[in-house]
């Protein structure tokens, strides 16, 4: 390691690499656990060398974003994050402010600027970024896992951004640590406790929806927290920062068994802007879930079929979408057709999935009150669902040629429609899964079930994006790029502030702030993406199917 934190570019035996150096220890731990440099990418040609000051432009104005992104947040009357006492450690109004207006005036455009601005940066970067791994040398993983680090600490010392998930995880642990079920009541049943004055809203009196591993963690750790809520709250973003690690570990693993760029896989399904806010910065528990499931996937790929399948019940245990590794994983092995080898996997899943959610029911003295309250998460509404939005746009359009038909009509037929059509694309994906592979076939399941389903949270779509990365063509990259990039803007909280405050402006701060936005949207970013681009169908990039037809995995 370097005494100081720099980029270099270098040339090794195996091809062009993209080495990053960090003294920083999280960033020893990634690069130690992702495997040897040498090993990390296929030798290419047609590759050209990314220059050195246009790499640490690119890298330092993806930090430069998240920074942004962090004082937007932690400016009072931020709409990014929760503002009230106790909240987190700094950026929250104290005791003695409640009644005083933090949320108006300027304070708030420059917290929404900021943010905004930062996002846009972010964004960019990481599109920069990955353009240059597909098009210049191929980046090695472990190497990026130094960008990661380096984009990940402000967001990780700002408050959880753009959700309050994270304060009714901490919640529900304190009732597991107080042995109450929290399967039975929401953390309302806590009286008055900081735990439950941090879990407001919807969620207050809602049972939690999430599984016993998860659940039961929850409550250890607010047990070594001594039941004090700030350190609950950072030791639960530790938890999901490990989610990410498992990420950064697997994903590329899993691409380099499909004969895929692994460097590109760890771009566009761990760099992932979506996975920077909502996973590092919001630390919600999707994070865990993912990381189980694509170690899961990776393992049963090496054939140990029956550990995989372990792994991704783990995932379940965390939240239900993780079971779809079990049945991907049984299915996968079991031969093509409807054979008895198929059927029995399929049966050892089911069994290998029960016995472990009674093992952690047991241990944590949960039970199986989770699977009654999965569908808890649905009562949250969200503006880009999009079966909501169809019921939404739908009746008005109606009235244009006279007929009368109420929005709640359209909404019960759309929320039936959606997941049935996701169902369909399911099957057809299904049916294409020997020659699309696993990878791809698992996640345009997922990502159907999510963008057609009852509700559609932004990190939502990680499920099936992570999944999606790790064998992208050129074209599902770009679909990855913009559904990834579309939602990290619009799904934002505070975009309805900004467009209305905005008309409230002076004209002079409506000058300086619209020209802060728009530096952030034309100020050059090296971008890399000048210059012939590599060999990609070498380098796996080009050829949506698998190298190699999906292995017959054994048992374990």
């Amino acid at each position: 390691m370097s005494a100081d934190p720099e980029f270099i570019l270098t040339a090794d035996g195996e091809g062009r690499s993209l080495l990053y150096s960090c003294r920083h220890s999280l960033a020893r731990f990634l690069v130690s656990h992702v495997g040897p440099p040498q090993m990390d990418v296929q030798p290419v040609t047609g590759g050209t060398e990314l220059s050195r000051p246009r790499l640490r432009g690119i890298v330092g104005m993806g930090l430069f974003g998240t920074v942004l992104i962090a004082v937007g947040a932690s400016l009072p009357g931020s709409p990014f994050a929760f503002k009230v006492p106790g909240a987190w450690f700094f950026g929250v109004p104290s005791p003695t402010s409640l009644g005083v207006a933090t949320s108006s005036g300027g304070m708030l455009l420059a917290a929404l600027a900021c943010g905004f601005a930062g996002i846009v940066v972010l964004c960019r970067s990481w599109l920069a970024l990955t353009r240059s791994a597909m098009r210049h040398a191929p980046a090695a993983p472990g190497r990026l896992g130094g960008v990661l680090t380096l984009w990940s600490i402000p967001l990780l010392i700002a408050p959880p951004l753009f959700s309050n998930d994270i304060y009714s995880y901490a919640a529900q642990g304190e009732m597991v640590s107080r042995h109450i079920s929290p399967y039975l009541y929401g953390p309302g049943v806590l009286g008055a406790s900081p735990f439950s004055s941090l879990a407001q809203g919807v969620w207050i009196n809602t049972p939690s929806p999430y599984g016993p591993l998860f659940t039961g963690v929850t409550g250890r750790l607010v047990t070594l927290s001594g039941h004090r809520a700030l350190v609950t709250l950072v030791l639960l973003r530790l938890l999901a920062l490990a989610g990410v690690a498992l990420m950064a570990v697997f994903v590329p693993r899993l691409a380099r068994s499909y004969g895929k760029d692994p460097g590109t896989a760890f771009c566009l399904g761990v760099l992932n802007p979506l996975v920077l806010l909502y996973l590092v910065g919001s630390g919600h528990n999707d994070a865990l879930m993912i990381g189980l499931l694509v170690a899961g996937l990776t393992i049963a790929r090496r054939g140990h079929a029956g550990w995989g399948m372990a792994l991704c019940a783990l995932a379940a245990a965390v939240k239900l979408p993780g079971l779809a590794g079990v049945v991907a994983i049984a299915w996968t092995s079991g031969g093509g057709g409807w054979s008895r080898r198929r059927a029995l996997l399929l049966t050892q899943g089911a069994v290998i999935s029960a016995a472990t959610f009674e093992l952690l029911s047991a241990v944590f003295g949960l039970g199986w009150g989770w699977v009654h309250t999965i569908g808890a998460s649905d009562t949250v509404q969200n503006w880009i669902t999009p079966v909501d939005l169809v019921a939404k746009v739908v009746p008005p359009l109606t009235r244009l040629v006279h007929l009368e038909v109420a929005s709640s009509t359209f909404l019960s037929v759309a929320h039936i429609l959606g997941p049935l059509v996701a169902l369909a694309i399911c099957a057809r994906a299904i049916r294409r899964l020997p020659v699309a592979g696993l990878p791809r076939t698992m996640g345009v399941c997922l990502l159907a079930l999510v963008l057609l389903g009852p509700i559609v949270q932004p990190w939502y779509l990680l499920w099936g994006l992570v999944v999606l990365a790790t064998t992208a063509g050129l074209r599902t990259a770009r679909a990855i790029e913009s559904l990834s990039i579309a939602i990290s803007v619009l799904g934002v909280v505070g975009l309805g502030q900004l467009v209305g405050e905005w008309s409230s402006l002076t004209p002079l701060f409506e000058i300086l702030l619209a020209l802060l936005v728009a530096a952030a949207v034309v100020v050059p970013i090296p971008s890399g993406l000048r210059g012939e681009p590599r060999d990609l169908r070498g380098a796996g990039m080009l050829d949506p199917r698998p190298s190699r037809p999906e292995l017959q995995l054994h048992h374990a």
